[in-house]
């Protein structure tokens, strides 16, 4: 049975970490850990999780000092975690599908787990109004697909859920995971992988694991300029490492074309969305 860890980072979000715990340890697969990197919050997560920390499938460790979102999920993958897969929850959301990591793995291992990279669900995103299930645009209930593929569809397909992603650890390490301290960090090393293991394969299905919580504390409702501009420039460094890796140039022509449109429409919705609250 292979090991599979739910890494938990977590910073100063006491008031709903418990929830995000509960529902890693109502998974039903067996072998599972779940490891918590406390990035030296100063509100009351650590007595918050003491109740937890008598279960043996729980780790948990609080930083000395604060390393930063990202490094701090690196921090988990790299140091922390030592299992054949991996999923990131952040302490925020939590997980509805107690079957949700048994499923990926039963599919992982019919397809061949040596050449399976990551297994991506769909998630739910909440927010004070209503609960509503995330876009996509996948046409059947689950693809397998070459790694290839996947990068150079992924907004044809608009399929992603960082919460939702079964990765093989190994891989991730070897291609990078989370080096890139920006706001997409998490898309930017899913798709990496693609372009570092472009023949491997990847599996997509529309299995919900679980909810998104959406709240003003989000990174991504961020509107500041600097911080998309450097985040949306990696997107060159992605097609420039696709058209070194030998994919085709045409179709690398048209992604980056894709990922800019689909990108300042999106900030530019968020920011619409954003003055109208406001006014």
């Amino acid at each position: 049975m292979y090991s599979v860890s739910i890494l938990i980072p977590t910073y100063n979000q006491a008031a709903f970490i418990s929830r995000a715990v509960e529902s890693a340890l109502s998974q039903d697969y067996e072998n599972i850990r779940i490891i918590i990197s406390d990035d030296n919050s100063s509100d009351n997560t650590e007595q918050t999780l003491a109740c937890f920390l008598g279960d043996t499938k729980i780790r948990y460790k609080k930083n000395t000092t604060n390393l930063g979102r990202v490094a701090n999920y690196r921090q988990l993958l790299y140091e922390m975690a030592e299992s054949d897969w991996v999923v990131n929850l952040d302490a925020d959301d939590y997980f509805t599908n107690e079957s949700f990591i048994s499923q990926a793995i039963n599919a992982i291992k019919e397809e061949g787990e040596k050449k399976v990279l990551f297994y991506q669900g769909i998630h739910l995103k909440q927010n004070k109004e209503n609960e509503s299930r995330i876009f996509t645009e996948l046409s059947s209930e689950k693809l397998s697909l070459p790694a290839y593929c996947y990068f150079l569809n992924y907004f044809e397909n608009k399929h992603f859920s960082h919460m939702s992603t079964l990765y093989n650890r190994k891989d991730a390490i070897d291609s990078g995971f989370y080096q890139c301290d920006i706001l997409s960090s998490d898309i930017f090393s899913v798709l990496q992988l693609c372009i570092n293991k472009k023949n491997g394969v990847v599996i997509l299905t529309k299995t919900i694991s679980g909810v998104w919580c959406m709240h003003g504390a989000n990174i991504s409702k961020t509107l500041s300029i600097n911080v998309h501009l450097r985040n949306y420039f990696k997107y060159f460094n992605l097609y420039r490492q696709a058209i070194a890796n030998d994919f085709n140039r045409i179709a690398c022509y048209k992604w980056i074309i894709n990922a800019s449109k689909f990108y300042w429409l999106t900030y530019l919705n968020t920011l619409l969305k954003s003055l109208k609250v406001k006014l």
